[in-house]
């Protein structure tokens, strides 16, 4: 069985010169099917004649004799294999897995790695090994979050014997000690010849760092290549050296001829495209033009750049497009470039997706096509002439000529195939357009073959094999293809394979060659004859390859002895993660790619250059809102060496800080990432996964049972007390007793049952001490009780004649008590029990052998019954069953004025009714008829509302013939069977009650604020909206779930005064998520407290009534497997003797919200927090944390120049201690702060303290408000908007520090949008609302928090003044998105979203269809997918109410309307505030801030060093090239213009000249003379860098 599984490689936000190594396995989420059945499997077997290829083959009859002797000696040493392609490497792999079983097999502990360095090439591998061998394999490519942890590394460790993955998975898994390289038995490395030991790839890397001499054992390793060399700078020995593994081929060369057929090499020489000239000049002068127009536009610096960027790439395409193909080529490339949006393009020129202006791009492209188009047979000037009427320059290259004239001269034979190489994706596309277009080629059918997301619809991998498969059916007989074609994949094997561009590599060559292998096959090469480096390239290559050959076979001595690289690496000592230099650098942008961000702030490392003494410094300065603002690295060679010291630094550092865990990742989201997708709602396609089954915990104290030996038992007594209102029905007195005497808090229970008809009935419990019950009289109880409980919930077992209530077991009962008729005296003094009712109950016929029967003798007050004749004293006050009518009676007396001849109805007696309805003759029509009432059934009178049954007002009683009933119970009379409709309810009640109590008591003892709580509030912490009663949990959990969002906060933003916002989140969320929540919950056993059935009287189990379901854990889930699915009836789930039933996770991850709620309601934060602690979750900290980072906000007030603060204060009606708070809380991270540091961390805070106030404004305003409407309330006050219009009545945006004039922009429009409009009107309308304006409310919350040291009744008070522009709205909506699905509902239309991803944002748009019918449409472009969507439904929601649409239910603002509205109180605050004011000093190093070096003591401000302090080294001439590059110019010139003096004493002045290419300007500048060149010059950029800045650049 395969599996197939991904690791993430998300590293979009590196440059492309960081992640060209690894392009080809991240480039595509892959998800591969387990059997693989769309991959194409690699022909490893292509000349055994006569095979099958579908059974699993005996791998060594099939193998050739070099492979079996290759195998051999890769079982002795580690070797590399080198042979050409087609003589099955890949078997001599599977062989070796095979021969090296005994170590990968399960129960081994140990794996084999199989490295392919393509995501294609790796699933097709899986294939070869899943169809050639019977091992478990598993596929690991592409990017997956699944496996991000140990724990699930470690599940797949326990299932797969063969890892067939990607280089960069492995090297990740070897990083963050996911994977040990001891754990590894067999280490293969397919296309071996890219692990070069200067190079970034993963192979360099895995053998550099983690194949060391000191582990406790290593892998063996096997390599396969077709060329040990990757191009002319490598060498065999240093290949060897690497791999720690021999080189070897085959010995004998005539063997290996049998198998591979060598192509003819042709060499075609063209000349050189000789017009491009003018065209290069005049795409220049239309690039400078759409530069030029930058300075025209609001652009912020980083988009300048990128768009100049991006012209100067598109630039050099055309141009490319223009040599290789022709100005027709270079049209078609127009053409494409135009058909996609952004990413689609800079897929397409193979560059990073990056924010540019991508409508100047257009501009741009449509000039350029519109210039080729001129003179191009397609163009808008053009004759209509077919494409072979310019087969000549300019519209051809020379070079595509020449390629036409191969493709037409080529002679056509059966089963003929081609490949084109280029080395661009562009060119490609472009060639395929041009040859699909050709008639003259019509033999041949064309397609392109390029890697994943290359910028069409035909890049996805799943396109791709569909093209492969259709070039080996023959449907196409000719691709054109990058290097994606070159190794690897299986294609099928070609007559001839054309180099149109030229190999970069002697493996390119080799490999690419090795594509045409079929007898009598050419390879043909293109090269221009006017280029003298092209002309000797493939001598070279040949000369090499034959050079290579001969020391391979050559090749005599053994394996060198172990080395150990010396690579520059960082290890955690306590989980083993080792980080390199070379990994440094990726792990440091994807750490930087998790930062918070949005569409006016993105988070980019910035890396300068300089030079040092000791050699080049690089120093990476951080966005402002990382935990460090800068790190200088140490002297190196290089650039490149530079820049990996600095970046394993910078990791260092970030880790130190807890940026980084111990397993050097970003933090990330919990293990458990998937379970919370299945515990938001309860409308998932699969509910069995978000349920479990749980048992319901029973009171221990109801399940104390007394023994039937006994002489007499002794049992306490409560006297149940029935208050009717009105009073117009009787209740018979009952009494509950049971073994153990009741809770303080459940002693005196009051209960009020709601009945129908506004009707009620008030119960309280009083105690009456013990009371004595002999052997006899306790088992006639049970027994009465038996009977009771038959009468209302089983009536049908009472329909025979005759019944045994003797000798019964009682098994399976879970309860013991008893229900008993009692007589009270009338003071209520003193309670018995009513025994002659019991004895009497008991006496009735039924319960009594037919031979015990008595014949009674009839006398005149007699009446005659189906079973007997029986006085009226013992028929009245009784049970009745009427058999002809199936039903039960009470009967309340007898009619004397009427017997069976009385009318009926109208004018029929009862005589003539029986005889017409039932057939029957009544034989004693002279009795008195019976006045009888209906047995009703039992209901759950907990239920909102009362029972679902109606009922009259009045009793209703009907007239029966005494001759069709049957006696059924002696004395069972209307107001016992009143009381017992009741009494199921009321222990179900008290059973829940005593449930909480239960809790409660646990809690207390584990710690002291647990008895802070009542038993009423736990219970209702335990009860959820399903059980229907007059309580649940929600409204609990709402306050629950925002003070946990506010505690959990607190912890993490005082315990890690380092990390970013967008960790702090992360970390709250990995706390307070369900399914941690869940996890703890259930560590604590809470789930079996949880109440989340409604009452179902018919499973109410009792002494005398036992559960029927007998459970265990061999048949539990079989009895429990038929249950409903979601939107049906609970009712018929299947109840057992264990009370198990099914809950939803995220029900039971509630329950610990809504008991911090209760505990907070009761008591306050302290038992919230005493309670959270005794769960799992840590929220302790100290107060001189709090006073260390109020005292670190000092370093901001250097900054308060810039800040009208006095205004803000006033603004807000509060003084700030620390105006570094008040600073830092306006300081946007796009703000240039030489220091570093933005408002982010303090918005963190602000939101988690709003949060919790706003909800505690809400629950004390609002106390009647059902959760939902409490929850959509919360969500109008709690948001962006929200919070925006306080910013915006406050002013705060005129003090926000940015440097994002986008963003000043946007908030401008807002702010005139909301000041010219009504609060109702739909924000579809105007223009979105900045969440910088949103964030400067939650940030100067969060400082006054930190400022007041945590006083939360004074931010109570200031935040009651602040919010007045939202409390007083007077017009208040629901989230749109919400009622706008709701009014979709309710009209049964259908509601369609669609959404398309186009220049990074979102095209959404909607659609209501009503049946076949549009009804209305709406589109919108946001950043988010989730934005679009709220606005479209904006739109919709008006527009659809503007034509008269509305739903049945209140709105929310009329809800508000007529609810009662309390004085606002803050609940639940019982912490006193800190002192924040003391004058102790506090280091302020590592906060972020590393330069500043002196602290501000007593309101001094020392002056702070230049940002730049540690960068004094850097040259003028680094600097200038640093503003080049920055700009988007060209390098700057460089020129000695004078030299003079002896030659000992010579001296030069140079000049520099930069262009500009906004301006068209030139700055030239001219150095001093100088007694050294690099002085000179240096001196001269000097001169230029003052002139640039100057110029304000």
């Amino acid at each position: 069985m395969a599996t197939s599984m991904e690791v993430d490689g998300d590293i979009s936000n590196l440059s492309i010169e960081e992640v060209s190594y690894i392009a080809n396995d991240t480039s595509e989420a892959s998800l591969v099917p387990g059997k693989f059945s769309s991959l194409s499997v690699k022909d490893v077997y292509e000349s055994e004649e006569g095979k099958g290829k579908d059974d699993k083959k005996d791998l060594r009859k099939i193998a050739r004799k070099y492979q079996l002797d290759l195998c051999e000696r890769a079982m002795k040493e580690n070797i590399i294999v080198v042979l050409e392609t087609g003589c099955g490497k890949t078997h001599i792999a599977v062989l070796l897995i095979n021969k090296m079983a005994s170590l990968i097999r399960k129960p081994q502990k140990d794996i084999c790695v199989f490295l392919a360095h393509t995501v294609a090439l790796a699933q097709q591998q899986a294939k070869v090994i899943q169809d050639s061998t019977d091992f478990e394999v598993g596929l690991y490519c592409g990017n997956n979050k699944h496996l991000k942890n140990r724990q699930v590394w470690e599940k797949e460790m326990e299932t797969c014997e063969v890892f067939v993955m990607t280089p960069q998975i492995l090297l990740h898994s070897l990083i963050h000690c996911l994977i040990r390289i001891e754990q590894i038995a067999l280490l293969i490395f397919d296309e071996c010849h890219y692990a070069q030991f200067d190079s970034n790839h993963p192979y360099a890397e895995i053998m550099k760092v983690f194949y060391k001499s000191d582990a406790v054992k290593l892998p063996r390793v096997f390599g396969m290549t077709a060329s040990p060399k990757l191009g002319k700078d490598t060498s065999i020995d240093t290949l060897e050296l690497l791999l720690h593994s021999k080189v070897v081929t085959v010995d004998n060369r005539e063997e290996l001829n049998e198998f591979v057929v060598s192509p003819e090499v042709k060499v075609h020489y063209y000349d050189g495209f000789q017009n491009d000239t003018i065209y290069r000049q005049k795409l220049d002068e239309i690039r400078l033009k759409c530069v030029s127009s930058l300075k025209m536009k609001e652009y912020n610096q980083n988009s300048v750049n990128n768009t100049k960027k991006a012209l100067l790439r598109l630039q050099n395409n055309l141009i490319f497009c223009l040599q290789s193909l022709g100005v027709h080529g270079a049209y078609r490339a127009c053409s494409l470039l135009m058909e996609g949006d952004q990413s689609v393009r800079s897929r397409l020129i193979e560059e990073k997706e990056e924010d540019n202006d991508d409508s100047l791009c257009n501009k741009y492209l449509a000039q350029a096509a519109s210039l080729f188009g001129r003179e191009n047979v397609e163009g808008p000037n053009a004759a209509d002439s077919s494409i072979e009427g310019v087969l000549e320059e300019p519209f051809f290259s020379r070079k595509l000529l020449i390629l036409v004239g191969i493709l037409s001269n080529f002679r056509i034979q059966t089963g003929m195939k081609c490949i084109i190489f280029v080395n661009r994706i562009v060119t490609a596309r472009s060639l395929t357009c041009i040859l699909r277009r050709l008639s003259i080629l019509s033999s041949w059918r064309c397609d392109f073959l390029v890697g994943v997301h290359s910028g069409s619809g035909n890049s996805s991998r799943k396109n791709m094999y569909a093209i492969l498969e259709k070039f080996r059916s023959g449907e196409l007989n000719l691709l054109v293809a990058t290097k994606v074609g070159e190794e690897g994949l299986d294609i099928q094997t070609c007559c001839l394979v054309v180099r149109f561009d030229l190999p970069e590599t002697m493996c390119s060559f080799i490999q690419s060659r090795g594509r045409a292998r079929m007898s009598h096959s050419e390879y043909a090469i293109l090269v221009d004859r006017g280029n003298t480096k092209e002309m000797n390239l493939v001598d070279n290559f040949m000369k090499q390859e034959n050079e290579m050959n001969w020391e391979i076979a050559s090749r005599t001595s053994p394996v060198a002895t172990f080395v150990d690289f010396d690579e520059k690496a960082y290890t955690v000592a306590s989980t083993g993660a080792t980080l390199s230099c070379g990994s440094s650098v990726s792990l440091l942008y994807r750490y930087c790619a998790k930062l918070p961000r949005d569409e006016y702030f993105i988070p980019q490392l910035k890396l300068f250059y300089f030079d040092d003494t000791n050699g080049i410094v690089c120093s990476i300065t951080f966005p402002s809102n990382a935990p460090i603002h800068q790190v200088v690295g140490s002297p190196q060679v290089s650039r490149e060496e530079s820049k990996k010291d600095a970046c394993l630094k910078a990791c260092k550092e970030l880790h130190k800080l807890g940026a980084l865990t111990d397993y050097l990742l970003p933090e990330q989201d919990d293990e458990n990432d998937e379970l919370d997708d299945f515990l938001g709602s309860e409308s998932s396609n699969d509910p069995m996964f978000r349920r479990e089954l749980h048992e319901m915990i029973v009171p221990a104290l109801l399940k104390e049972s007394w023994s039937l030996s006994d002489k007499s038992v002794s049992l306490n007594s409560y006297y149940i007390k029935f208050n009717p209102s009105p009073a117009d029905r009787e209740y018979k007195r009952f009494g509950l007793f049971l073994k153990s005497p009741l809770p303080k808090e459940a002693e005196r229970m009051k209960l009020t049952l709601c009945l129908s008809h506004g009707r009620s009935v008030a119960t309280e419990f009083s105690p009456f001490g013990l009371t004595e019950f002999d052997q006899k009289e306790i088992l006639q109880a049970q027994h009465f009780q038996k009977i009771l409980l038959k009468a209302v919930l089983d009536r049908s077992e009472l329909i025979p004649d005759f019944i045994s209530i003797e000798n019964d077991e009682f098994s399976n009962i879970s309860t013991f008590y008893l229900l008993l008729p009692v007589a009270v005296c009338k003071y209520e003094e003193s309670m018995t029990v009513d025994w002659s009712l019991v004895r009497r109950s008991l006496s009735s016929p039924m319960f009594q052998t037919p031979t015990d029967v008595m014949n009674f003798s009839l006398n005149d007050n007699d009446l005659h019954l189906v079973n007997g004749s029986y006085s009226r004293d013992i028929v009245v006050n009784s049970l009745v069953f009427a058999p002809i009518k199936k039903i039960f009676f009470l009967v309340a007396g007898v009619v004397l004025n009427k017997d069976a001849h009385s009318l009926y109805k109208g004018s029929t007696t009862h005589v003539q009714h029986y005889k017409k309805r039932f057939g029957i003759d009544l034989s004693y029509p002279c009795q008195p008829l019976l006045k009888a009432k209906q047995l009703f059934h039992v209901d759950n009178l907990l239920r909102k509302g009362g029972c679902l049954a109606t009922r009259e007002k009045e009793e209703h009683f009907v007239e029966l013939p005494p001759e069709i009933c049957q006696l059924k119970i002696i004395g069972f009379s209307k107001d016992i069977a009143s009381s017992m409709s009741l009494l199921p309810s009321i222990m179900h009640r008290l059973e829940n009650l005593l449930v909480a109590i239960e809790l409660k008591k646990r809690l207390s003892s584990s710690f002291p604020e647990g008895a802070e709580v009542s038993a009423a509030r736990v219970l209702e912490a335990l009860t959820t909206e399903k059980c229907a009663e007059h309580f649940s949990l929600e409204r609990l959990e709402i306050l629950g779930d925002a003070f946990l969002k506010f505690a959990v906060g607190r912890h993490l933003f005082l315990s890690h005064p380092l990390i970013d916002e967008g960790q702090l989140t992360r970390k709250r969320s990995n706390i307070v998520k369900n399914s941690n929540l869940f996890k703890l919950a259930t560590m604590k056993k809470l789930q079996v407290y949880i109440r989340d059935e409604p009452f179902d009287p018919i499973q109410f189990f009792a002494l005398g009534r036992p559960c029927t379901v007998t459970c265990d854990k061999d048949t539990e889930f079989m009895l429990h497997s038929v249950k409903p699915s979601p939107g049906t009836n609970l009712n018929v789930e299947v109840k057992c003797n264990k009370g198990h039933h099914w809950l939803y996770k995220k029900t039971i991850a509630d329950v610990i919200e809504s008991l911090v709620g209760a505990f907070i309601v009761d008591s306050g934060f302290k038992a919230a927090i005493a309670f959270l602690k005794w769960v799992g979750i840590q929220m302790d900290f100290e107060p001189s944390q709090v006073s260390k980072i109020c005292q670190s906000s000092t370093v901001f007030t250097t900054l308060i120049d810039r800040a009208n603060l006095s205004s803000i204060e006033s603004s807000m009606g509060y003084q700030f201690h620390y105006q570094g708070l008040l600073v830092q809380a306006f300081i946007h991270p796009s703000y240039n702060n030489p220091l570093g540091g933005c408002y982010q961390r303090l918005e963190f805070l602000g939101d988690a303290v709003l949060d919790y106030l706003i909800t505690s404004y809400l629950f004390s305003v609002y106390p009647k408000l059902t959760p939902g409407q409490l929850t959509d309330l919360r969500s109008f006050y709690v948001n962006n908007v929200a919070f925006a219009r306080v910013s915006i009545a406050r002013s705060f945006q005129k003090f926000i520090l940015c440097d994002c004039p986008s963003l000043i922009e946007s908030m401008n429009n807002y702010i005139d949008f909301v000041r010219t409009s009504s609060m109702e009107k739909c924000s579809a309308d105007g223009p979105s609302c900045p969440k910088a304006l949103g964030d400067l409310v939650e940030s100067c919350i969060g400082a006054i928090l930190l400022d007041t040291g945590f006083d939360l009744n004074c931010v109570w008070k200031i935040l009651l003044n602040l919010m007045e522009p939202v409390t007083s709205c007077t017009k208040v909506q629901f989230n749109q998105l919400r009622e706008f699905v709701e009014l979709c509902q309710f009209h049964h239309w259908d509601l369609q979203f669609s959404e398309v991803k186009k220049n990074g944002k979102f095209i959404v748009e909607a659609k209501v269809l009503e049946g076949e019918n549009i009804l209305e449409t709406a589109s919108a472009i946001n950043i988010s997918k989730k934005g679009g969507q709220r606005v479209v439904s904006e739109q919709l929601y008006f527009k659809l109410k503007a034509k008269g649409y509305t739903c049945k239910s209140q709105s929310l603002e009329e809800i508000l309307k007529s609810s009662d509205k309390m004085e606002p109180r803050l609940i639940g605050n019982d912490e006193a505030p800190m002192d924040v004011t003391s004058s102790d000093e506090f280091p302020i190093d590592n906060l972020k801030l590393e330069e500043v070096s002196k602290i501000i003591k007593s309101g001094h401000k020392e002056q702070q060093p230049s940002p730049s302090a540690a960068l004094h080294n850097k040259s003028a001439t680094s600097i200038l090239y640093e503003i080049c590059s920055a700009n988007t110019w060209k390098p700057p010139s460089f020129e000695c213009i004078n030299e003079s003096g002896p030659g000992h004493q010579k001296e030069f002045i140079f000049q520099v000249i930069v262009e500009i290419d906004e301006c068209s300007q030139i700055v030239q500048a001219f150095g001093e003379p100088r007694s050294t060149k690099k002085e000179a010059s240096c001196h001269a950029a000097e001169g230029a860098v003052w002139c640039i800045r100057n110029l304000g650049y």
